[in-house]
């Protein structure tokens, strides 16, 4: 179970699109509930679809995993490898990890996870998530 509930942002795709990379992050605060696309860079890009290779549960299981960055990290002296935590979770099965990741990614993902609001972010490209 995340703590607090409802509050990490869960970093739901990485994505490129005619050679410029995105992130695809969901934010719930109140009874908002979007999905934001911000950019990102290739090394970014790169991390995040390492990530998403991440296989720590049942592999043959139809429920998908989910991805959601924890406020915590540390800084190394290379900006482009510190290390993030993500919480991966499958169905009731969830555990942190930590992923290499560029200090502008981890940065851009505390600000998400930093917001009271949606506000801050109504900048960005929004849509609202498909529960499916």
């Amino acid at each position: 179970m995340r703590f607090p509930p409802g509050k990490l942002p869960e970093i739901v795709d990485a994505y490129d699109r005619d050679g410029v990379y995105f992130a695809a992050i969901r934010l719930k605060r109140a009874d908002k509930d979007r999905v934001f696309e911000l950019g990102i860079s290739m090394r970014s890009y790169s991390a995040l679809r390492r990530m998403f290779g991440m296989r720590p549960f049942d592999q043959m299981s139809r429920v998908p995993q989910r991805y959601f960055f924890v406020p915590k990290y540390s800084k190394r002296d290379d900006p482009e490898r510190c290390i993030g935590t993500v919480r991966l979770e499958q169905g009731k099965d969830g555990r942190n990890f930590d992923v290499e990741m560029p200090k502008t990614l981890i940065a851009h993902l505390l600000w998400f996870h930093e917001m009271e609001t949606l506000e801050p972010a109504a900048h960005l490209q929004s849509w609202p998530p498909n529960e499916g």
